[in-house]
């Protein structure tokens, strides 16, 4: 009597899931985003950190990276069947940036492609979905473009973008396009208390971009002018030396100098009024300095300080060319006669100091 009445509950009960399926009380199959350590419901959200840009920018006009959506602290629940949920790029059709955190604006165009565009998924009575089911990879290109239009703003050096949204067959054709999933969520903070009616998860992909101000290095370099006599300075006889002081800039925006500078000669051994001829104490002649000029052979014209008014060794605007524009000085040295009433044979020295200035 037992087992009879046993028989008679068990199929009571499958009549009643039957029932449940396809007797009217629900009619579609669904699933819902579970958050493991919240232990409720919730919209699926990405546990990705951030990815440092700014070197991989530095010489080039693009950079490509992929992480997965990472939903490593989520399942899914599903019933009564299956369900198909589809894979939207919060970014399709690119999403540009601009930061405002350097010593230029750079605009960075973002665009980005997901490995999966729909999944459908089974479950009958609360059934678990991995992660590792319903993750998919994605792969941001990030390409610095010239324009001066832009779909969002930051004067730090983060910026969080909204690339994935997995949504239910009514929220793929409800928010048909990129920027309507955009307002409905666009950032992790967001998504984990929004309703997840239509969107079940979404990830994003956060990139830092701090690029680095250009700066020069001029290696110190001493160099020697050859013997002459006082009397052929006197005829007008220039002993002279030519040589080239090597410079490194680094510091850019695919491959572009981030300021405008001038790099300027100054001297604490000036010894004419002209700015022109340098001479220190150590030397032991007498009336004699010398003079420097550039690859065109016009003398330059120093300062005693940082000033603006010495001539221009080299210089570099904002935008240009780094790699190719600027890797030596070309340089020349030749004696000078300062003061023809007091001249006499010895040594020559005295130095120069290159700086850079910034505009």
């Amino acid at each position: 009597m037992q087992i009879i009445m046993f028989k008679k509950y068990l199929l009571n009960v499958l009549l009643a899931l039957f029932g449940l399926f396809a007797g009217g009380q629900v009619h579609a199959a669904w699933c819902d985003p579970y958050g493991i350590l919240i232990g409720d419901r919730s919209m699926a959200v990405t546990s990705n950190g951030s990815t440092d840009i700014s070197d991989m920018l530095s010489l080039s006009n693009s950079y490509s990276y992929t992480q997965s959506s990472n939903f490593s602290n989520y399942t899914l629940q599903c019933w009564s069947g299956s369900t198909t949920l589809y894979y939207r790029n919060g970014i399709n059709g690119g999403y540009t940036v601009k930061f405002t955190n350097g010593d230029l604006d750079t605009y960075i165009k973002f665009t980005a492609s997901l490995s999966k565009s729909s999944q459908t998924f089974t479950g009958f009575v609360n059934t678990t979905i991995a992660a590792s089911t319903f993750d998919a990879d994605m792969t941001l290109n990030a390409e610095v473009v010239n324009g001066t239009t832009y779909d969002a703003t930051t004067s730090g050096s983060s910026i969080e973008l909204p690339v994935l949204y997995l949504v239910t067959s009514s929220g793929n054709s409800t928010y048909a396009t990129a920027s309507a999933l955009r307002n409905v969520v666009s950032t992790s903070a967001q998504a984990a208390s929004a309703s997840f009616s239509y969107v079940k998860a979404f990830a994003s992909m956060t990139v830092n971009f701090l690029p680095t101000t250009t700066t020069c290095v001029i290696e110190n370099l001493a160099f020697s002018l050859p013997n002459t006599t006082v009397f052929a300075l006197k005829s007008g006889d220039y002993s002279d030396s030519q040589f080239t002081i090597p410079v490194s800039c680094s510091g850019s925006v695919n491959s572009l100098a981030t300021k405008t500078f001038n790099l300027r000669a100054y001297s604490n051994d000036l010894v004419d009024t002209g700015n022109y001829i340098i001479r220190n104490p150590s030397s032991t002649s007498s009336g004699i300095g010398f003079q420097l000029f550039n690859s065109a052979a016009d003398p330059i014209k120093m300062s005693s300080t940082f000033d603006s008014s010495a001539t221009s060794l080299a210089s570099m605007t904002k935008s240009s060319s780094l790699v190719s524009s600027l890797t030596g000085i070309d340089i020349g040295a030749r004696y000078k006669i300062y003061d023809s009433s007091n001249l006499s044979a010895g040594s020559v020295v005295g130095t120069m100091v290159i700086y850079m200035e910034y505009e």
